[in-house]
């Protein structure tokens, strides 16, 4: 059952899916009409399930429903990632590219190859308090409080440890 993203309840399970590359206008226009179909129709068990999806800063696709209406189960997440898998492919996107680093760098989000985390450190494009996107987080007020916080408190600290060492 479709909700409004704003209503559900702050304890909503929420899943961040991050495109391998900037979304365009026709890019989320198709994303969020599939995603509403799906969500329309997504239950555990039977059960329908209250979600909804957005999407935020041009490369991130957030899904969220609210458990205390209806639990997700282990069958609906994997139909949810199935879902997200058709997505990716019918528009060409990879959600699932895990080894790009999403910062926010002079109000734009910037994939960086975790590769070159140490790298762009050392260089000073990135610092403890650059913007970081932790995609793990998994509920609605986690989104909302802890997304996006400074880097340097979170486990890319280890970075900053090593440039001071160095």
């Amino acid at each position: 059952m479709l909700a409004d993203f704003n209503n559900l309840s702050d304890n909503s399970r929420t899943w961040v899916y991050q495109a391998n590359r900037k979304l365009t206008a026709s890019d989320k226009e198709k994303c969020l009409s599939q995603l509403d179909a799906f969500l329309n129709q997504w239950a555990a068990h039977g059960n329908d399930l209250m979600a909804s999806g957005i999407i935020k800063h041009d490369y991130f696709l957030i899904i969220s429903t609210d458990e205390s209406f209806n639990m997700a189960s282990g069958c609906s997440i994997d139909t949810q990632v199935r879902f997200v898998q058709q997505l990716s492919s019918d528009l060409g996107i990879d959600f699932f590219q895990r080894t790009n680093i999403a910062f926010l760098i002079n109000n734009e989000v910037e994939l960086v190859p975790l590769s070159q985390i140490k790298t762009e450190v050392e260089n000073g494009r990135i610092s403890s308090q650059t913007l970081f996107f932790d995609n793990t987080i998994q509920t609605k007020s986690q989104l909302d409080n802890n997304w996006c916080v400074e880097a340097g408190k979170t486990w890319l600290n280890r970075y900053f440890k090593q440039a001071l060492s160095v």
